[in-house]
């Protein structure tokens, strides 16, 4: 098959220009002509096409089996059926990604925990000893940190401007004072825990008169707390050093230092802080303010 051409007149022909039909492309030349031998056929264009859409064809697949950046990886669908291709190894790092994440977040909840109890622990009054102030089965929240004590001593090896000698201590807010509700582990039994007030601090003089009136160093102390005195007396006491002196508000039914002696500071647990259960008790204990260490905070 040829491609006809319309020939030009003679008189549209340019002057001193070769003949037109020697300049087109061989693939034009009329068959039979003496350059016929060069032409190409339009089978051979077909053919030609054929050969290079086939290569193509070739090459595209061998480049859609290894894709850039991934040659290595296996491709595997994200989820079956949705048609997305993740690489294996975005999945596992991912994977170990959410892993590491849980871990941190595990390790910080148990620091919190172990927080939080050093400083903070709740207990449950057992017993009508602290009637009226404190009923059985009431929850309060105990303050660990208030009586928390540093060792000078070891302190002034690290720190220049600390003179203390070796195995000095002192309270980091400050000690239990008279009036604090405490919980302690019973000198006669530390397994057990006991909540009592603090009456006599170490060096003060505690005496009982037979009415049940307290007095601290000669001075009879007023105790708006109790409901009912106790007759039963006490003879005139002075707390050990370290030591203190605590008895329950409700006087004729409370084992305390008038039975069993004084509560060494070891023993003390903490300043019962706040009353949280049942909530028609919800508020400060003792004085009706919470203890927080640096401040104290005024309930109504």
């Amino acid at each position: 098959m040829t491609f006809p051409r319309d020939d030009l007149p003679a008189a549209d022909q340019p002057q001193g220009l070769a003949d037109p039909d020697s300049q087109l492309p061989d693939a034009f030349a009329p068959a039979g002509s003496p350059d016929a031998t060069s032409t190409v056929s339009e089978a051979d264009l077909f053919a030609r096409e054929a050969e290079t859409s086939s290569a193509d064809f070739a090459a595209g697949e061998q480049a859609s089996e290894e894709p850039l950046g991934l040659a290595h990886e296996e491709l595997v669908p994200l989820l079956p059926g949705d048609g997305t291709i993740v690489a294996s190894g975005q999945s596992s790092r991912r994977a170990r990604r959410v892993l590491w994440e849980l871990t941190q977040t595990l390790v910080l909840a148990v620091l919190i925990f172990l927080l939080v109890r050093a400083v903070a622990q709740n207990f449950r009054v057992e017993g009508p000893s602290m009637e009226p102030g404190l009923n059985n089965g009431q929850y309060l929240l105990v303050n660990k940190a208030v009586y928390f004590k540093l060792n000078l001593g070891t302190l002034s090896k690290y720190i220049p401007f600390i003179d203390a000698k070796d195995g000095e201590e002192t309270f980091l807010f400050h000690g239990p004072q008279r009036g604090d509700v405490i919980v302690f582990r019973y000198p006669k039994d530390p397994k057990r825990d006991f909540i009592k007030r603090v009456i006599g601090v170490p060096g003060d003089k505690i005496r009982i008169d037979d009415t049940g009136a307290v007095f601290v160093n000669g001075d009879a102390i007023d105790e708006e707390y109790i409901a009912d005195a106790s007759p039963r007396s006490l003879e005139e006491q002075i707390v050990p050093p370290e030591s203190y002196f605590v008895l329950g508000d409700n006087r004729p039914n409370s084992s305390d230092s008038r039975n069993w002696g004084f509560v060494p500071e070891e023993n003390i647990i903490g300043k019962a802080m706040l009353s949280y259960w049942p909530l028609s008790k919800l508020g400060g204990v003792g004085n009706h303010n919470v203890d927080l260490g640096l401040i104290t905070v005024p309930l109504p």
